[in-house]
């Protein structure tokens, strides 16, 4: 059996930009692949032709089900197929171009991923020039691709602060999005470039803002403000003492438990210890008893952000002279939270709708009102801090809910 190295998943790749700046679609599936094999054969890249890891330690590091090797076969069908070009963004001034594809072998075996780099682009990558650092333990967090590719593409200008202007053709290159309907750019910025900002400045340890350049009332470049995310460590590992003993309470680990992500639980508990603590003992009394029809993570939020009371007593057994009274009471609660289901669908959908303007207006109530809003930002009515952001979030949901209920 070949000597596999297992790799904690929370490390840091230095990412050569070439590989960041791929021209072509990698899904994103395929983009956490191609960084954690990258990661797993760093220090080997020069030594070692073939490079080894268990199926399951891969899984991990993406976050990904190890049972569907099907897909996971596929993406490495795909990224065996994807070139990468070394001057899309003309790096240093430099005119030659060279291109590789991103491994040039791939297969699982026993349980075993083994892979290879060619010998030209192992040298590259060993000793990348200038290069991008990329936290594992952020990479997790996506949910989209384009985010990913767009969050790898800005992470290497968070200390000059902004990538630069590129021609929005570069930028699709970069994102790949290739598809017709990005051809006008509004589709573009709607689908791709702001799903992608808000998913970054969510879930990651930078915050970016795009910044538009026109000609004759065209969008012909973009640039994006890059920042360090004030809660970073939220996302990147680095955590403090106190929020290293969040993830050691029970509350944490019950909510975790439940499908609440790490971020959201560590928000609860900061701000209302004790309520994060009743609202995960309620779910998981409620899931237990199969009185919860949808998701329990989605059913726990529903329970912590309506702000009622959540009453945790067990109630001892009855005779069977209150078993009709039980019951009718028991129908009567499930109506009632039945209601509160609808009305959080309700609020949810008017929040959607809401136009900026409409936004703006809320925002600045509820700074009036006393709200904190250190990180608020009028241009996009939004609030950087994630701490801050959930408090406004459960205000604002209140306060349409409220509406709705008068209209």
């Amino acid at each position: 059996m070949p000597n596999i190295k297992p790799v904690p998943p929370a490390s840091e790749l230095r990412k050569h930009v070439a590989t960041v700046h791929v021209s072509g679609e990698l899904s994103l599936l395929e983009r956490k692949i191609v960084n954690v094999l990258l990661l797993n054969a760093f220090d080997e890249l020069l030594s070692k032709k073939t490079h080894r890891l268990p199926v399951g330690i891969l899984c991990t590091m993406l976050g990904f089900d190890s049972k569907n090797t099907d897909a996971l076969k596929r993406a490495l069908l795909k990224i065996m197929s994807t070139p990468i070009s070394f001057d899309l963004l003309h790096e240093g001034g430099k005119s030659d171009w060279d291109a590789s594809p991103l491994i040039g072998y791939a297969g699982i075996k026993n349980g075993v991923c083994s892979y290879e780099y060619s010998e030209w682009l192992a040298q590259k990558l060993a000793n990348p020039d200038i290069y991008t650092l990329i936290n594992i333990n952020v990479q997790r967090q996506f949910s989209g691709g384009y985010a990913l590719a767009l969050y790898e593409n800005c992470l290497r200008f968070k200390r000059t602060g902004s990538t630069g202007w590129i021609s929005v053709e570069t930028w699709r290159r970069l994102l790949g999005a290739d598809a017709s309907m990005y051809d006008e750019f509004k589709h573009f910025s709607g689908e791709v470039i702001k799903k992608a900002v808000q998913e970054i400045n969510q879930v990651s340890n930078i915050i970016v803002t795009p910044e538009y350049k026109r000609e004759a009332r065209r969008v012909v470049q973009i640039r994006f403000l890059v920042e360090d995310n004030p809660q970073r460590s939220v996302y990147d590992g680095s955590e403090d003492e106190d929020q290293r003993a969040i993830r050691e309470s029970d509350a944490f680990k019950r909510l975790t438990a439940l499908g609440i992500g790490d971020r959201l639980a560590i928000s609860w508990i900061q701000q209302e210890p004790e309520r994060a603590l009743q609202t995960a003992i309620y779910v998981e009394e409620r899931a237990r008893k199969k009185q919860i029809t949808g998701n329990p993570g989605g059913y726990a939020r529903t329970v912590f952000e309506k702000g009622s009371s959540i009453n945790n007593t067990s109630t001892p057994r009855e005779d069977g002279r209150k078993k009709p009274e039980k019951e009718a009471s028991r129908a009567k609660e499930i109506a009632g939270e039945e209601a509160a289901d609808a009305r959080v669908k309700r609020t949810s959908a008017a929040i959607k709708a809401l136009s900026l303007d409409e936004r703006r207006e809320l925002a600045e109530t509820y700074l009036a009102d006393g709200g904190k809003g250190v990180t608020y930002q009028r241009e996009s009515a939004t609030f950087k801090d994630a701490i801050e952001r959930t408090a406004y979030t459960a205000w604002l949901r209140a306060t349409v809910s409220s509406r709705i209920e008068q209209a």
